[in-house]
Order: structure tokens, then sequence, then C-alpha cells
């Protein structure tokens, strides 16, 4: 494959920043720190990896304002990891299959698909559904009758998407993700067991959300489930029946949230977190990784620790387990002194 070639003084005004140093160097790629070589662009996001830096045989790097470079050419940004990601995408741009139906892709008679589309082998699209402009299905996506997919999503191979749920635009869903799935809802049932409840709500994606590979998302019971705009959605992470998603949430890996719960926009769900049914996570909230959340968190609060406790708390407590040890062996020192004090009496 050619690679791309592009003269550092083009790279900026392409990202609109400032050149330092020499803008005539040629760089063909983007790589670390400390696997670039002469024709790679790099970036540093800050003093602490100063050292790294120069060490790196990079021809270029996109690093802070004011940060030393020890004169290498620069390009100079306010944020260097947003500015060198954008770079990437100029040098190795994102590649897109041609518009069209395969020949292996079910498109019922009933679906509706924009000629702009690309469906892949095995895809699956079924009555009443609609796939809007450009929008790309790889192999083996699903949708089941009266799905609804906007313009400029990727739907990767083996998404299922169910239940007349609904899709905004850029939406991207990765291998193995199913959005509108039955809930895990049971009721007693008259002759005895379980029966599971009839599920009648959707799911309603917002527009530019990311959703993992293996995550889950559950349609509603009666009302929708709702994932909003820019919410960021890792791998293997279940959002249950019910529950509203705001803007701008980030929300990752095995991450599991409850049935009917509101999380708020621009909070922050880390790994491993377990939120239970029927809460609120007030917006900008941040609930910190493998926490058990049993009770509502406020505006902006961050919590830790199962069960949830204020993150000072955590901290406090976290430093006082790791002194048990000695505190421990001091108390059986002291035991020891008593009983020697009560033999010698």
């Amino acid at each position: 494959m050619t690679k791309t070639r592009i003269r550092l003084s083009d790279l900026a005004a392409q990202l609109d920043l400032e050149v330092e140093g020499d803008p005539d160097v040629m760089l063909s790629g983007v790589a670390s720190l400390d696997e670039a070589g002469p024709g790679d662009l790099t970036f540093v996001r800050d003093a602490a990896f100063a050292v790294r830096l120069r060490e790196s045989q990079a021809g270029a790097v996109i690093a802070l304002h004011g940060l030393d470079v020890a004169g290498r050419p620069a390009l100079r940004s306010a944020d260097p990891s947003r500015d060198f990601y954008r770079a990437a995408r100029i040098f190795v741009p994102d590649s897109s299959p041609p518009a069209g139906i395969h020949g292996n892709a079910v498109v019922d008679a009933g679906a509706s698909v924009d000629e702009t589309a690309c469906l892949g082998p095995g895809c699956f699209v079924g009555p009443g559904a609609r796939v809007g402009p450009r929008t790309i299905l790889h192999a083996c996506a699903t949708l089941y009758a009266g799905v609804e997919v906007g313009a400029d999503c990727v739907l990767h191979a083996g998404v299922v998407v169910a239940a007349a749920s609904v899709l905004g635009d850029r939406v991207t869903l990765a291998p193995g993700a199913v959005v509108g799935a039955e809930g895990f809802g049971y009721v007693g049932h008259e002759a005895g067991g379980l029966q599971r409840i009839h599920n009648v709500g959707r799911v309603v994606i917002e527009d530019d959300v990311d959703v993992g590979a293996n995550s889950t998302i559950d349609r509603g019971t009666l009302g929708d489930t709702r994932i909003g705009r820019g919410t960021k959605i890792d791998n293997l992470v279940h959002i249950a029946h019910n529950c509203r998603i705001g803007e701008d949430v980030v929300i990752v890996a095995q991450a599991g949230i409850a049935g009917s719960t509101v999380v708020e926009s621009r909070s922050v769900v880390m790994a491993q977190a377990g939120i239970t049914g029927h809460l609120r996570i007030g917006p900008d909230a941040f609930v910190g990784p493998r926490a058990g959340v049993h009770k509502d968190v406020g505006e902006g609060r961050r919590v830790f620790g199962a069960p949830q406790r204020p993150e000072l708390d955590w901290h406090r407590e976290m430093a006082a387990l790791s002194r048990l040890p000695g505190l421990l062996r001091r108390v059986r020192a002291l035991e020891r002194g008593a009983r020697k004090e009560d033999e010698s009496e």
C-alpha cells in the first residue's frame, strides 16, 4: 500500500495549527513516541513525556504551546491528543465499502434502503424497516421489523436491532451489539413459576452515539429506553429496560445499569460499576470503577466503592485499610505483653 506523504506545513494548514521549526519536513504516517521513525508524526500531552520525546526518532510532534520539544519540528496545539487523531485520519483515512446490496443480503419487500447505503453479505432487513443514506451494514447485521436507522450509521458484523427501535444519524454499533432485546422482567404465573413481562417499548438512540462490542441495550417495558446524543458506551456494557441516558455520557466496559435508572448528561460510569434500578445519577457525576451504587448520586458528585461512598471518604477508608496489618501486629504485641504481665504476677 502506498503511503500518503504530507509536508508539515500542509498538514498544519489542514489542521489549522501553528508550525514551529522546519515546515518542509515530509511525513508519511503517525506513531507512538516509542515506535515513531523519522517519517512519522507523534504527540505529547504534557511535560511528563519530555524524556521519552527526547529519545524518540519521530520526525515531528504535536505538542502543547510552550512545551520544550528540543528543537524538533512541531505543531502547537491546545489539545494534542485530539489534534493527533485528527491527523491520523488524514494519513490513514477510513475506508468505506461501495454502496449497494450484497447478493446474499435479504431485504423484505416492505423495507426501505437508501440507494447510497451498503448492505454486506448475510444482512437481513425486516418488514417496514428503513436504512438511511450512506449507512453501512456489515456482514450478518440484522434489523427486525419496523427498525429505523438514520444517515451515516455503521452497524458492524453480527449487530442485532429489534423492537422497532430507532437509531439517529452517525450511530456506530460495534460487532455483536444488541439493541432492543427483551428486558429481564418476570411476574408470578398463576400455575406457578415465572412468566416474562410483555414488553411493548423500543430503544431510541440519538445522533452521534457509539455502542461497543457485545454491549446490550434492552427495550422499554412500556415507554422507551433512550440513549442521548453523543453518548459513548464501551464494550460489554448492559443497559436495562426503560433507562434514560443523557447526552455526552461515558459508560466504560462491563458496567451494568438496572431498569428505569436515569443517568444525566456528561456523567461518567467507570468499568464494572453496578447501578441498581430506579435511581438518578445527576449531571456531571462520576461513578468509580467497580462501584456498587444503591442510591441517587447528586449533580457533580463522585462516588467510589461498594456500597458507594463519597470519593474522599473512600480514599480515607482505603488508606486506613492499608495500615490494618501494622495495627494488627501492634495489637498482638500488646496482647502478648499483657499476658506476660499477668503470668508474672
